[in-house]
């Protein structure tokens, strides 16, 4: 057969669909349709902007209230008890230095696990069970009346807890525009500051009353220490709850492919936001981020560990393996001194010791003798007044963070806030010549070790996608906590050496963190992908 020029040239023939076959198929005419087709698809930026910002963004701050001051009571409250418990209990250094980890070794345990789930199953439900869970494993932990119950629950506490505040961070960034969202991750860090003021307080108020309650007979004993773990495990419980009445994330969803079930959480928010009616929402259509629907459950879990190789490979490995580093070296540095100052306080408020380096030194160290009946430190107000004024010291370097960080960029505040902290601490041997000269240099340098960190957080939420960016997160944490164990093993063991060697260590990896901070990609103002 011999095809002409002409027929070669002429237009191929489209096949029409008849008019009543798309009526019976999709419910909607042919003018509709065409309507549909020519509707301008907006992406989750444009659609989460058009949400406004009001009573949702403020409800869902107000939640988060007590899931930040959750993770400071999870690690710290154990802290405040061992003047009491250490007798209650036969607890020795070596007890109570393991207690003290044990927590984070249950968060680094379930790092991968929780990371995994919540980027294949959704945000909104591991946060409200992994928060309620870890409140109820709290509240067991305080009821423990020996060393093996207390270590077991412990760990625990910290496994359970470790994937919903992961989640926190990456699903207040899918819940605010461009240009709020390093300021909203940086003022949440605020609720750091309350919680680090108001926890010594609490521990004021019942750590020094002699408490005792006798159930069962005296088979169960409850002390003041037990009480205070007991109001502390309220926290995650009433943080679980709260986020009960929260969507799911609308950018996890697009990621899915469920764009009806995204646009209903956009609708909702804005009725919310303006006080007008969801269907008056301008964005009419969203774009679609997958062709076809992830599955569910069993199906979701099948294909994650596919969906989440990439977060290993060329480009996001290398991120990854980097900001990993860096907030490793942060977290030696600012929670290796906030778990130690109280002991240094208790020591430096003693008479005879005049600077820091007289009171740490080995030479001072008293002797302990077994055949003393044991007797719980007595603790006063002033030592957890100390505490509470080194945990308020962040108040201003947030609120000035929160100001500059879209002009100046989120790396080059971390990469300074990290090198000034290691100068401060490089001070304390120095100037640290009684105890109002230490609260002033430890508040400082924390202040701008928690800034340095809030930022890295910020960078990290906004560097890797959707599908990776819960698994990042929980990685990057882990990682941080991996230094606070390091670094809270390694300051006893530099103490032996003499006064200068663990605030000279400390002050040297914050400045290796400060430095590599500046090899990071700007990522201010930038798109969630």
């Amino acid at each position: 057969m011999v095809m002409t020029r002409q027929d070669a040239e002429a237009p191929t023939m489209k096949e029409e669909i008849p008019h009543d076959h798309l009526f019976k198929v999709t419910g909607l005419s042919s003018t509709n349709l065409e309507k549909l087709a020519q509707e301008k698809t907006s992406d989750f930026e444009e659609a989460i902007a058009a949400t406004s910002y009001g009573r949702f963004n403020i409800y869902m701050m107000l939640a988060t209230l007590p899931a930040f001051w959750s993770a400071v009571s999870v690690t710290s409250s154990v802290s405040y008890i061992f003047t009491r418990a250490q007798c209650d209990m036969q607890l020795n250094l070596l007890d109570m230095g393991t207690v003290s980890a044990i927590t984070y070794g249950g968060m680094i345990s379930s790092a991968m696990v929780w990371g995994f789930l919540s980027d294949t199953l959704g945000r909104r439900q591991i946060m409200v069970w992994g928060f309620f869970c870890s409140g109820l494993v709290e509240a067991a932990a305080a009821m423990s009346q020996n060393f093996a119950m207390l270590l077991v629950t412990r760990f625990c506490s910290g496994f359970l807890f470790n994937g919903p505040f992961a989640v926190l961070i990456s699903y207040l960034a899918e819940m605010h525009r461009t240009e709020l969202r390093a300021r909203v991750i940086l003022l949440t860090s605020l609720f750091y500051t309350i919680a680090n003021t108001t926890l010594p307080l609490l521990a004021w108020g019942i750590l020094t009353r002699d408490l005792d309650f006798y159930l069962f007979g005296e088979r169960l004993v409850i002390h003041s220490w037990n009480l205070f773990l007991l109001a502390t495990a309220l926290m995650p419980i009433l943080t679980g709850l709260s986020f009960f009445f929260l969507p799911e994330s609308p950018k996890f969803l697009m990621s899915r492919g469920r764009n009806e079930e995204a646009m209903e959480v956009f609708r909702k928010i804005y009725a919310l936001n303006t006080g007008m009616k969801g269907e008056d929402f301008p964005i009419a259509k969203l774009v679609e981020e997958k062709s076809e629907q992830q599955g569910r459950g069993v199906a979701a879990l099948r294909g994650g560990w596919a969906q989440l190789c990439p977060l290993f490979k060329v480009p996001h490995g290398p991120w990854l393996l980097l900001m990993c580093a860096i907030h490793y070296s942060a977290m030696v540095g600012s929670n290796t001194l906030r778990l130690w100052y109280p002991q240094l306080a208790a020591m430096i408020g003693s008479a005879s010791n005049e600077s820091l380096c007289s009171a740490i030194a080995p030479s001072n160290a008293p002797v302990v003798d077994d055949s003393i009946l044991c007797v719980p430190i007595q603790t006063d107000m002033l030592t957890y007044l100390q505490s509470a004024v080194v945990g308020a010291g962040s108040v201003l370097t947030y609120g000035i963070g929160g100001v500059i960080v879209n002009r100046c960029g989120k790396k080059l505040v971390a990469g300074i806030c990290g090198i000034a902290s290691a100068l401060m601490i490089m001070l304390m041997p120095l100037l640290g010549n009684g105890p109002f000269a230490i609260v002033a240099l430890v508040t400082t340098a924390l202040a701008f070790a928690s800034l340095c960190g809030a930022s890295l957080s910020s960078i990290n939420v906004e560097l890797f996608p959707t599908s990776l960016r819960v698994m990042a997160m929980a990685t990057f944490l882990m990682c941080g906590r991996l230094g606070t164990i390091s670094g809270t093993v390694a300051f006893p063991a530099l103490i032996s050496y003499g006064c200068y060697p663990p605030f000279i260590t400390i002050a040297c990896v914050l400045t290796a963190c400060g430095l590599a901070c500046f090899l990071l990609p700007n990522t201010t103002l930038k798109k969630l992908e």
